[in-house]
């Protein structure tokens, strides 16, 4: 195989592939940027919905993309009573919270380089109130949200694909 045609090569290389310690969450509410030091959990993804199309003539029944809806999942440590504070004025007749999510990873050793991700219009599905045990643990939260902006600001430059 020609490697000259390709920056990648025959084989991924271990060192290659990105370890997720090296990743930074960072909300912003209202303006103000704010790391999101006790993340310990973090998953989005785009959802297509489709359409079932199926035609005279064939046997196959089609799909026909007609939407899409951006999920995830957002979890980490109980540091601070920052959620509930901003659920509250929802809870109490007022406007619910909506925020953004800026994401980075770049892992130093990796040849991939840095993406930066950028999600609007973020609203959590539950919000963090308490979280006890018995045993020994400490006090985590986990929260299903959706968000309705994506941009990739930053895209990964080290492999051309």
């Amino acid at each position: 195989m020609d490697e000259s045609t390709s920056t990648i090569g025959s084989f991924l290389s271990g060192r290659d592939t990105i370890s997720t310690k090296d990743a930074k969450l960072y909300i912003t509410i209202d303006g103000k940027v704010i790391p999101l030091i006790e993340a310990t959990k973090f998953t989005a993804k785009l959802e297509k919905n489709k359409e079932d199309v199926q035609t005279l003539g064939s046997r196959w029944k089609h799909k026909k993309t007609t939407s899409v809806e951006g999920t995830g999942t957002l979890g980490g440590y109980v540091i601070s009573s920052a959620w509930l504070k901003y659920a509250l004025p929802y809870i109490q007749g007022g406007k619910d919270l909506y925020f953004e999510i800026t994401l980075s990873i770049e892992d130093p050793t990796s040849r991939a380089g840095k993406q930066t991700v950028h999600l609007g219009e973020v609203n959590l599905d539950d919000i963090p109130i308490g979280d006890f045990e018995a045993d020994d643990g400490v006090m985590e939260w986990e929260s299903d949200f959706t968000f309705e902006e994506v941009d990739l600001v930053t895209p990964f430059t080290g492999f051309d694909l």
